[in-house]
């Protein structure tokens, strides 16, 4: 319905995340060469924390 009144290709809003639309910033980048890191160094436990909409799901 919103679709067509807002002249929308697609629906805006969905329950997963879409890594199109994911803006890497500074600290998004930094948390994902540590993620990197952890999983190919064999480093250990790794936890990802931040407030919610931060981007913890798209990393």
């Amino acid at each position: 319905m919103y679709t067509k009144f807002f002249g929308l290709n697609e629906k805006p809003f969905s329950i997963t995340p879409d890594p199109r639309y994911l803006f890497m910033s500074e600290r998004h980048g930094e948390a994902l060469a540590h993620l990197v890191y952890g999983v190919t160094e064999s480093g250990g436990f790794i936890q990802l924390t931040g407030e919610v909409g931060t981007g913890k799901t798209t990393l």
